[in-house]
């Protein structure tokens, strides 16, 4: 077969007829070992939401859920994670929390877990 008679014999198909040669492209491509089709970067697909939004202390608290696509092109979802965002030196961070039922002592912890790190690397001990 001449790959030009393939790429013009497209011309003539339907949206449905094209999906199924879509399929059909991604699964001889995978039998190739390419982990997905060519172009499934390009569509857009969202990798991953926000759920939710809180103002919390000097941030806020964004509760997200994560989207990968399987080798078969089926969405799979994972979460909800915490996060917490803010702005420190001028520059936008973010914190992971995980999953938790209680986002506010997470933080608290980290916080004062990462507090106590920065103070322990300012004095070290004799």
């Amino acid at each position: 077969m001449d790959v030009e008679e393939i790429i013009l014999g497209l011309q003539g198909l339907d949206r449905a007829q094209l999906a199924r040669v879509e399929a059909a492209l991604g699964r001889r491509l995978r039998a190739f070992g390419a982990d997905a089709p060519i172009g499934a970067a390009d569509e857009g697909r969202p990798v991953s939401g926000v759920v939710e939004y809180r103002p919390h202390a000097d941030g806020t608290l964004q509760r997200e859920v994560r989207t990968y696509y399987r080798k078969d092109g089926t969405p799979k979802e994972q979460g909800p994670y915490w996060y917490f965002r803010y702005h420190e030196g001028g520059k936008q961070k973010k914190l992971y929390l995980g999953k938790t039922d209680d986002p506010e002592s997470t933080l608290a912890a980290k916080r004062a877990k990462l507090s106590g790190e920065v103070a322990s690397s300012r004095h070290p001990r004799a």
